[in-house]
């Protein structure tokens, strides 16, 4: 695990994945990634059509299945 500092930049805040991350994941600049806050997680995913796609039908079942990701993630 690394661990990076947060930043204050104008009204946001950011955090600076390492390279060496974003050389794991093949990552570019102007690159999309997907933000899911889990629990007391952040989840970063590279967001291609694919996955946009399969989140949005996740989405639409997610809150029948809410209790049962919610176990099965801890």
């Amino acid at each position: 695990m690394q661990v990076v500092k947060l930043r204050k930049v104008g009204n946001s805040t950011t955090v600076t994945l390492p390279a060496s991350v974003v050389d794991a994941l093949h990552l570019q600049e102007n690159d999309e990634i997907a933000i899911e806050v889990s629990g007391d997680r952040i989840v970063l995913t590279r967001a291609t059509t694919d996955f946009q796609d399969a989140w949005a039908a996740y989405q639409q079942v997610e809150p029948r299945y809410r209790n049962a990701n919610r176990k099965l993630a801890e």
